[in-house]
This record gives C-alpha cells, sequence and structure tokens, in this order.
C-alpha cells in the first residue's frame, strides 16, 4: 500500500462514518420534533416516532458494525506535527463519539419503554414499518433525561468535531480533513 493510500480511511470507514453522520445530523435536527409532533398532534400516530426509532436503531447497527470494521481495517495514523494534546483530544473525541453512539440510542429504546406505559398507542411504532421495537424494561423518567443529555452532548461533540476539522483544512493544512473525504 502506498503512502497516500495508507494515509486516508479505508472505503468502508469512509462510507460508514458519512452515512452515520448524516443520520446524527438529522436527528440533531428534527429528532426531537419526530417525537413531539407525535405527543402534540394525534393526526401524526405512530409515523414520526416511528421514524425517530428507525434511524436510532440504524446509528446503531451501522456504529456496531463500523466498530467490526475498525477492528480489522487500522485508521490511518495522524500527522507527525499534531501537537501531544491534539492527539489525546483527537484520541477522546473519537472514543466519546463511539460511547455517545451507542449510548443514546440505547437509552432512547429504555425511554421507550416508559414512553409506552404512558401513551399507548405508541407500541404501535414500527422499526422500518416491519417490527415493533422489543419491549425493553421499565427505567423510569430519568433514562429519557439520559437519552436527552446525550443528545445534547453529541450535538457539542459534533459541533466540536466539524470545527477541529475545518482548524485542520484551514489552518493546519495536515491533511486530516481530507482523509475522511470520499475517494
Amino acid at each position: 500500500m502506498n503512502s497516500a493510500a495508507h494515509a486516508r480511511y479505508s472505503t468502508g470507514a469512509i462510507v460508514l462514518h458519512w452515512v452515520t453522520a448524516l443520520l446524527v445530523i438529522f436527528m440533531i435536527v428534527f429528532g426531537e420534533e419526530l417525537v413531539e409532533g407525535a405527543e402534540h398532534d394525534a393526526a401524526a400516530g405512530t409515523f414520526l416516532p416511528s421514524i425517530h426509532v428507525s434511524v436510532g436503531v440504524t446509528i446503531l447497527v451501522l456504529t456496531l458494525l463500523r466498530l467490526g470494521w475498525r477492528l480489522g481495517h487500522a485508521p490511518p495514523p495522524y500527522p507527525a506535527g499534531m501537537k501531544a494534546w491534539e492527539l489525546i483530544l483527537a484520541k477522546f473525541t473519537h472514543l466519546l463519539f463511539y460511547v455517545l453512539l451507542i449510548a443514546v440510542p440505547l437509552t432512547g429504546w429504555l425511554a421507550f419503554a416508559d414512553w409506552v406505559r404512558e401513551e399507548p398507542a405508541m407500541s404501535a411504532v414500527r422499526v422500518f414499518g416491519l417490527f415493533a421495537l422489543p419491549t425493553a424494561p421499565l427505567l423510569g423518567g430519568e433514562v429519557k433525561e439520559l437519552h436527552e443529555i446525550g443528545s445534547n452532548a453529541m450535538m457539542v461533540l459534533v459541533i466540536l468535531h466539524v470545527l477541529a476539522a475545518l482548524k485542520h483544512q484551514f489552518v493546519d493544512g495536515d491533511g486530516v480533513f481530507k482523509r475522511i473525504l470520499p475517494h
């Protein structure tokens, strides 16, 4: 493998990154509205919550695939000129992304059980219109708060991630951003 190819993520990693990124951005912009719309508009029924749940399930599955992919495909090395604090922050950020990309959908699933208890009609929510979400244990409203905290943390992390990518592209000019761009 030549050094230019080694300086980039694999095609699989790039596809998983961008599909996940688009879905996360969709949820940041519309996720809350998909749930609240159903709470405030009976005509919306379970369609909007089904979209929310289906996208959340997709994010979780893609993240698990991405973790599996990463086990078999090492990421490209960071540029030699990166400062120690930047390396630590980059590694921590990626770890936190993985934690949130798993925790936010899981806490959403756990919170969903409580929502169905409060709103029995929500038991008709379907993942991709095909099947009901498996029943989760009732853990109380605190899980919904954890889901919201995780969602807010994800918003902040996405903003910081984009700003860091732009810094590397336009200030440092070190090619970090190009490593994840489609070929």
